[in-house]
């Protein structure tokens, strides 16, 4: 079954982007998205679960929804066959249909994730 890790925001290491500054915010953000989407996507709420900590590995199991800002603005990530960016305001505003329709279409052309 496919398991999806929002990035939203990195509150410990290095690099630590944010969506809005305020920690406790951002995670409630982050979180209100995962539900959203689990629930869009007739997910269990365990297979969809936001990441505040990242440390920028990439698991092969997961997918990984990192805000478009993150990855523009870090040269640490490396384009990889199961991450997608998604929409900075959609995150905060917790809108998840564009990231449906992301999901849906990368889902369809992407061999199959363990």
């Amino acid at each position: 079954m496919t398991k999806i890790k929002v990035i939203g925001d990195i509150l410990s290491g290095k690099y630590q982007p944010t969506l809005t500054g305020n920690p406790t915010v951002d995670a409630a953000l982050v979180d209100r998205f995962c539900q959203k989407l689990a629930i869009a996507l007739h997910l269990d709420r365990t297979m969809v679960q936001a990441e505040h900590h990242w440390n920028l590995q990439l698991n092969p199991e997961w997918i990984y929804l990192v805000d478009s800002k993150i990855l523009q603005d870090s040269d640490r990530i490396i384009p990889a066959h199961n991450v997608v960016g998604i929409n900075h305001t959609d995150l905060l505003r917790g809108q998840t249909k564009t990231t449906e329709q992301k999901l849906t279409k990368f889902l369809t052309t992407q061999p199959s994730l363990k």
